[in-house]
């Protein structure tokens, strides 16, 4: 089990799994070659000189470990780059990044307002963006920068929140007088769990309780 996986509440579902565009390890990319390239040039200009066996040893040494600096440097930001990811489920919106140390964010569908898409000209081009989320508190994901495929992953959130909607409005059609303490103790364990705010736990049981 994927350490996403292990994240998922009783009857959660991923929806869809994203990670920021390729782009992103370019400045990375060229960094990391530009170093390695100036180590060569800078090994064989100094090679045409001649010197004792002991500094050609050393200059042996210190271009070898240059080489491997810049390749290992941009293994790490690859690796970095692939442990983010951003995840769509029939509940939340997640965020996940570290290769070691992970950290975890997310927010619930419900208290996502509005996601607002940023694309230039070559994000069009290229298939990435901007997508800001919009939510009724600071807490959470925010803004996911240089987004793959960005349009799918906006209409993948938007439709899971609305079949959310949707489940939520048969149930409370469904529910009777009997019904009520149950559904507050499953709104509780949830609470618990931490899937939804104290402020929300309030607001579905107040609702629940004008049915009585």
């Amino acid at each position: 089990m994927g350490y996403v996986e292990q994240l998922m509440a009783k009857g959660e579902e991923i929806v869809l799994r994203s990670r920021q565009h390729w782009s992103a390890l370019i400045v990375s990319a060229l960094a990391n070659a530009l170093i390695v390239i100036l180590v060569l040039v800078l090994y064989n200009v100094l090679l045409r000189i001649e010197f004792l066996k002991p500094v050609e040893m050393v200059l042996h040494i210190a271009a070898f470990v240059g080489v491997v600096y810049g390749l290992v440097r941009f293994a790490w930001d690859w690796l970095r780059w692939w442990s983010e990811e951003y995840i769509v489920t029939s509940r939340r919106v997640i965020q996940t990044e570290g290769v070691v140390n992970k950290r975890t964010a997310d927010s619930s569908l419900e208290k996502v307002n509005d996601v607002l898409l940023t694309q230039t000209f070559f994000g069009r081009i290229l298939g990435y963006g901007d997508l800001e989320i919009v939510t009724g508190s600071d807490v959470g994901v925010n803004k996911l920068t240089r987004l793959r495929d960005p349009i799918q992953f906006k209409t993948s959130m938007l439709d899971a929140k609305a079949r959310l909607g949707e489940e939520y409005g048969e149930q409370m059609r469904e529910v009777t007088d009997r019904d009520v303490p149950k559904l507050i103790e499953e709104l509780d364990a949830l609470r618990k769990k931490g899937l939804i705010t104290e402020a929300e736990f309030n607001e579905k049981k107040a609702s629940l309780l004008s049915q009585l």
